[in-house]
């Protein structure tokens, strides 16, 4: 009796084994995907993957590895990290053990970051399926596909000066019709207005000739000059970094409109405001390999060459160096008034 029964969980050991070695590595089907392709220093990003059996067959033993690139870090609590993660000086490996019926999907999700400026990618992975006994394992590896960008940190700094010119010195220039988007408000008619300045929807419910005031004052728009001058120190290109950043952040929440010169491979944008704007500015910041092309003075060359009228202007620069001081009272005497200067590292003697 006990030998029949032998024979039989042999004869099934075997049946299991062979129905087992039935469902290949190509069967299984693995995705991947971030919630942000365009993240912040220590900004917690949501990586999700799953691995999904086609086949008819259940895979009783599957583990999926993602070795996460040395840049990325893991956020999650240590004692989960303990279980599922192994660490070295080259990168960060993360397993997952579990079996899947046919039809079924594996999903799961890991919070990673970025400790500093930069162009990731998330990493590779390896997806191993064995058989009952593990007697003849499978492993498919390939890259998981995606990119993380990294742009500049924060900083502090004064608030921009964003005063424009006067725009009523050249209405005929500027438009020829009233921009309705001027509307400051309604008084009374003085008889020194011009008819066309008469609003009669206004005239009807006061009762007597109302007229459009317009505000002709201030135009409020900012140009930034950015120096990424060739040889300065990466600490204080890296700076510089982070104080552009900080100030479109800043005239974003004023709502002023900017444009970027730069000599470098930030690279220039026309003028613009909203969230595609500045997420344009803050991932070319979180590309840039501190690269310059050519020099402050052919930069405000280039600027001066098609100058914006009645616009402020920010410069942003490694240090207050000889060429900066020479530069810069002819910028000002150009677009007559005083650029604001923000410098990312001590100024030369």
């Amino acid at each position: 009796m006990i030998i029949f029964v032998l024979i039989c969980t042999a004869i099934l050991l075997a049946v299991v084994e062979m129905l087992s070695r039935r469902n290949d590595v190509r069967e299984l089907l693995t995705e991947f995907s971030i919630d942000s392709t365009l993240t912040e220093p220590d900004e917690r990003v949501l990586l999700r993957f799953s691995v999904q059996n086609n086949s008819r067959w259940p895979v009783l033993f599957a583990a999926l590895t993602l070795q996460l690139d040395p840049g990325i870090q893991v956020c999650e609590e240590e004692s989960w990290l303990s279980r599922h993660a192994q660490r070295d000086q080259a990168d960060t490996r993360i397993r997952y053990h579990f079996c899947l019926p046919p039809g079924k999907k594996y999903s799961g999700r890991l919070r990673i970051s970025c400790a500093h400026r930069g162009q990731y990618r998330i990493g590779r992975y390896y997806l191993l399926r064995s058989d009952y006994m593990g007697l003849d394992p499978l492993i498919r590896n390939g890259d998981m596909g995606l990119c993380l960008v990294c742009t500049a940190k924060r900083c502090r700094i004064p608030k921009p000066e964003t005063l424009g010119g006067v725009m009523g010195e050249v209405p005929v220039r500027r438009f020829i019709l009233d921009d309705p988007c001027m509307l400051k408000g309604y008084r009374e008619y003085t008889g020194r207005e011009p008819m066309k300045q008469i609003s009669w929807m206004m005239t009807a419910k006061a009762g007597q000739l109302m007229v459009r005031q317009n505000d002709f004052i201030i135009d409020r728009n900012v140009s930034i000059l950015l120096n990424m001058e060739e040889g300065a120190p990466k600490e204080e290109l890296e700076r510089c970094l982070e104080l552009l950043r900080s100030v479109c952040e800043e005239l974003e929440a004023q709502r002023v409109p900017y444009a970027l010169f730069t000599n470098g491979d930030v690279f220039s944008l026309d003028e613009g405001l909203g969230r595609n704007h500045v997420l344009y500015i803050q991932r070319r910041i979180g590309l840039s390999r501190l690269i310059s092309y050519f020099g402050f003075t052919m930069l405000v060359d280039q600027y001066l060459f098609r100058p914006r009228e009645y616009s402020s202007c920010i410069v942003i620069a490694p240090r207050l160096n000889k060429c900066l001081r020479e530069t810069l009272p002819r910028l000002q005497r150009c677009t007559g008034r005083e650029p604001m200067l923000l410098c990312g590292g001590e100024a030369e003697p």
